[in-house]
Formats: structure tokens, sequence, C-alpha cells
């Protein structure tokens, strides 16, 4: 219980800064898109049953390089980096752009 209430505060907090500053919402935003790179990163490694130190020497690079990649606070991930994981975990990549209202593609990388 104690839990859900410092979440429900916590997004309080987060709602009421956003509202107010554009600059605090543009950087809790790419915050999020880190996250989601970290988790993707580290979701692909385990579905492809492989360790952090495995993946890398599939990759042709030092098992740091694959726990920074699957930091949170990380923020330089690489395209290339990324299609080299996917293929290495048998993933299918896809870079989706769009921009309302007429622009919208889909790319397969790997």
């Amino acid at each position: 219980m104690r839990q859900t209430a410092k979440l429900d505060r916590h997004s309080q907090i987060v709602e009421q800064r956003a509202r107010k500053s554009a600059t605090y919402r543009k950087t809790f935003e790419r915050t999020l898109h880190q996250v989601d790179l970290a988790l993707l990163v580290r979701e692909m490694r385990e579905d492809a049953a492989l360790t952090q130190a495995e993946l890398a020497r599939k990759v042709g690079t030092s098992q740091s390089v694959i726990a920074r990649l699957e930091d949170a606070e990380y923020a330089g991930h690489s395209l290339t980096m990324l299609e080299r994981i996917a293929m290495s975990c048998g993933v299918a990549l896809k870079l989706h752009a769009e921009k309302k209202p007429h622009f919208d593609r889909e790319v397969a990388l790997v």
C-alpha cells in the first residue's frame, strides 16, 4: 500500500512539473526513451537466452558495453549497435517514423 501511495505522489509531481515546463516534458520524454532502449536490449538478450558476456562476444564488443547499453541512464545508443545486437539475438528490427498528418513510414532494418 505504501508503495502505491509513493507512486501516486510521484505521478502527481511529474504531471505538475510537466504542465509548467516544456523543458521538463522534453527531458522526461527523452529519459523514457532511454529506459525503453535499455529494456529493448535486455529483453532481446534474455529472449535469446544469452548472458551479457555471450552477447558481447557475438557482436564483437565487451560485456561492459552490453551492461552500459542495458543501463536506463545511458544515452549513447547507436542504430548500428542495436542492429548488431538484434541480428545476434535473432530479432527483426524496424524503424518507424511518423509526422502527422501525412507522413508515416516503417523500414525493416534487420
